[in-house]
């Protein structure tokens, strides 16, 4: 298993994302292996979207689209967790890549929680 799990978002055409292996972290006791990365810290304190050279200082992590990737080890699957409006063909191609999901099962789901607060 090299999957990775993580958050992301995508931002001006940008798929802006950080990842950690599933395989170094513990399940929890229903077999979720969750990341501990979260949005608003990577965004507002770690300036990830730097790394993606993106200039957006001043703006929020929830002013963007964006989602997790979590990995279920019972049923060996990963479930991607995303806001609706970026349920496209070109961002899941991007998730899988980069989360190294290609031969994974994968199961999508939007989430309210995820949905951005701007209009995209």
């Amino acid at each position: 298993m090299n999957n990775k799990i993580g958050i992301f978002w995508f931002v001006e055409s940008t798929f802006v994302y950080k990842t950690q292996n599933a395989i170094d972290l513990k399940p929890d006791l229903l077999g979720f292996v969750d990341s501990t990365l979260q949005h608003q810290i990577e965004w507002e304190e770690n300036l990830i979207y730097e790394q993606f050279a993106l200039s957006l200082h001043n703006t929020d992590y929830y002013n963007f689209p964006r989602g997790r990737v979590v990995f279920n080890s019972n049923q060996q699957t990963s479930l991607i967790y995303l806001d609706k409006k970026i349920f496209k063909k070109h961002v899941v191609n991007e998730i899988k890549a980069n989360f190294a999901l290609a031969n994974t099962n994968i199961k999508f789901f939007t989430d309210p929680h995820y949905n951005c607060f701007n209009s995209f």
